[in-house]
């Protein structure tokens, strides 16, 4: 069997392991593109515990932020098991901040970086994505942050609120130029999604509901602009 088509059939499989009385699978999430292209990582058994970018949306907000990724500072709130965190250490990040609350998932996340071997460049903090502790070891600037919050907790009638008012947080951690990728299961039409500080969201959907919003550092003065993020040509 050629590499190429084992790596095809590793891909679409549902690969079970049990270790040392602890239990995970190897199922449709791997790392696209870069240094650990096509490798596995672990996910949890249940699959409602962790929800991750599948593969198809995950290419296509990474190629939205092409350019960004060599040598920069990024931070994953609600990392799960670094689906996008190591994706972005794969294509060049030289830090990689990730953030996750779950004791498993976050048990899972710290075998996955073991397994690329890539600890020098992969932080994880253990901490709930929303609390000061999530930020307090974040040494700035950060050019990247994605935040995937738990979509009941987005529907919930403060959700909202408490995720906006953390990238607003997020800020002062940022330069003035970068990008925070925010992942809603609704649109700008259902709540005011504007931050202070931020120009955006840009808006771009998904199937089944899914929205990616992508924010960009504010210039201006004013707490909100609501206009869209500048061209995303790179770092430069």
């Amino acid at each position: 069997m050629s590499l190429n088509l084992l790596v095809m059939v590793q891909t679409c499989l549902s690969i079970s392991i049990k270790t040392k009385g602890s239990a995970y699978h190897m199922r449709m999430l791997r790392i696209i593109a870069g240094e650990f292209r096509s490798r596995l990582l672990r996910s949890p058994e249940d699959a409602s515990v962790s929800r991750p970018y599948s593969g198809r949306v995950k290419e296509s907000v990474f190629s939205l932020l092409r350019g960004w990724f060599e040598g920069a500072v990024v931070l994953d709130l609600f990392a799960g098991v670094g689906t996008v965190g190591l994706e972005c250490v794969s294509r060049g990040a030289k830090r990689v901040y990730m953030v996750e609350a779950n004791r498993d998932i976050s048990r899972l996340l710290r075998e996955n970086i073991a397994d690329l071997k890539c600890e020098d460049r992969a932080v994880v903090i253990q901490a709930d994505a929303l609390s000061p502790a999530a930020l307090a070891s974040i040494l700035p600037p950060v050019d990247l942050i994605f935040v995937d919050p738990p979509y009941p907790l987005v529907q919930t009638s403060t959700g909202p609120d408490r995720v906006r008012a953390q990238i607003q947080r997020c800020r002062s951690l940022m330069a003035d130029r970068g990008f925070v990728v925010l992942r809603l299961p609704f649109d700008a039409s259902h709540a005011d999604l504007r931050i202070p500080g931020f120009d955006g969201p840009e808006q771009h959907a998904y199937s089944h509901g899914m929205f990616v919003m992508l924010y960009a550092p504010s210039t201006s003065s004013a707490d909100f602009s609501g206009g869209d993020p500048p061209m995303m040509n790179g770092k430069s």
